[in-house]
């Protein structure tokens, strides 16, 4: 099944933002790798801030979630959920060479478009609640030091995002794993 203008315009958004950030990325640029007319562009979206905005809901956001998959899971422990996720983290290529993507955007972003940041501001509220859950679970299970579990979530991915934002000649597959297994020894009781 061939992808629709709108798709391919998304999806190539949501490359060339990653890669370039929102000010690098160019419309033209954009429209060129996707091969579609800028025409099209507008009969979908009504300017390249509405298509980053499309492309954070429907590409950056799942694409996260499935990055950060710190959701509750009935047969494992706290320290078995988080420790899948590390690692899950860990074996994407991308996020260790490149960062968060929803990092770079929410930091770059900041203080220069309002909509843009909230929308990545947004799904950062909802991977720290998720983790926060998580947490919470393990502080009962008494596998996790009892503390605040919103703080010590956003102190997580936090740290998590400085992991992956490593020189790409700094960062690896290894050192993420080695780093995100003394973050997590340092919560674990």
């Amino acid at each position: 099944m061939s992808q629709t203008s709108r798709d391919k315009l998304l999806d190539v958004t949501f490359a060339e933002v990653y890669r370039y950030g929102y000010h690098g990325a160019s419309t033209a640029a954009i429209l060129q790798k996707a091969g579609v007319p800028k025409g099209s562009m507008y009969h979908h979206f009504s300017s390249k801030q509405g298509m980053v905005l499309a492309m954070i809901e429907e590409r950056l956001i799942p694409r996260v979630r499935e990055f950060f998959d710190f959701e509750m899971r009935p047969d494992a422990s706290a320290v078995e959920i988080l420790t899948y996720s590390m690692k899950k983290i860990a074996h994407n290529s991308m996020l260790v060479q490149h960062g968060c993507p929803l990092h770079r955007l929410m930091f770059e972003m900041e203080g220069l478009d309002s909509e843009i940041a909230f929308a990545c501001e947004r799904e950062f509220v909802n991977l720290t609640d998720n983790l926060a859950s998580v947490l919470l679970f393990g502080m009962k299970e008494g596998s996790i030091v009892d503390t605040d579990a919103q703080e010590l979530a956003g102190y997580i991915i936090a740290s998590s995002w400085g992991f992956l934002s490593r020189p790409m000649k700094h960062s690896s597959k290894a050192q993420f794993l080695k780093d995100s297994q003394r973050l997590l020894e340092s919560i674990w009781m």
